[in-house]
């Protein structure tokens, strides 16, 4: 058996006993007999290595993602409604409708659950989000499919659930020094993946090419939080439908080259 057959065996063994990502270059290592950074450099990195985990823990056991996928969705809920300091994750499997064995296999902290549904949102918004720009920017009226863009973000705070509300919890939460570093991870991610696209579009001659792309991305975050804040400090006066039509205008005149 080769060293990587036998890192690889070694890595699939621990995924019968423990959920994909509490499993670490170092626990592989130790079992295999070789160096951590040996099973780094087969793998590639932690986050092709949990990837491959979950995969392979899927395919043994199909129910375990929709297991995680409940309680995620309990967690959203949970949180939602109770807050990041009152929502427990005894609270979740009541919720989830499962045991309490059942979410701790899967997450082994409240914050470790909070940590995977701040990444799971911000993850689903990367995704979407050159198709979405890309519809805007060859709409025949720019100005309304932005103006309708900017409301579907939005519309879930109206939602009976409130669901929305885990977007203060975010950020009130990332003063605990990892859940910082996890929002600070993945929302960059979602910031480079605007400012890629702009630096795209401006390669186009959609965008001025005088505008900073990165800033242009930071922009149009703010813009978003902003208004969150403002509607849930008074609803009434903030008309969503007119700011977002307002910050449309603004967005698509000053960016778009076109006179």
């Amino acid at each position: 058996m080769s060293l990587r057959e036998r890192i690889f065996e070694v890595a699939e063994d621990l995924s019968k006993s423990k959920p994909f990502d509490q499993i670490t270059f170092q626990e592989i290592a130790r079992k295999a007999g070789v160096h951590w950074t040996t099973v780094r450099r087969q793998f590639g990195s932690k986050e092709a290595m949990r990837t491959w985990l979950k995969e392979k823990q899927e395919k043994a056991d199909p129910s375990l993602a929709d297991t995680r996928r409940r309680i995620l969705e309990a967690g959203e809920r949970m949180f939602a409604r109770l807050g990041y300091v009152q929502a427990s994750l005894d609270k979740v499997a009541s919720e989830a409708g499962l045991t309490k064995g059942a979410v701790y296999w899967h997450f082994s902290s409240k914050q470790d659950l909070f940590l995977a549904i701040l990444e799971r949102h911000l993850q689903q918004q990367l995704r979407l989000l050159p198709t979405q720009i890309d519809h805007i920017w060859n709409a025949n009226d720019p100005v309304a499919a932005l103006t309708d863009w900017l409301q579907a973000q939005f519309s879930c705070l109206e939602k009976e659930d409130r669901s929305s509300m885990l977007f203060l919890e975010f950020v009130t939460s990332s003063r605990e020094p990892d859940i910082h570093a996890k929002l600070q991870s993945v929302h960059g991610k979602i910031l480079d993946g605007v400012a890629d696209f702009m630096g795209e579009m401006q390669k186009k001659g959609l965008v001025r090419d005088s505008l900073d792309a990165q800033s242009i991305s930071i922009m149009i975050d703010a813009l978003m939080k902003g208004v969150v804040v403002e509607w849930l400090i008074d609803p009434k006066r903030c008309n969503v439908r007119t700011v977002f039509h307002t910050i449309a205008r603004v967005l698509w005149e000053g960016l778009s080259p076109r006179q």
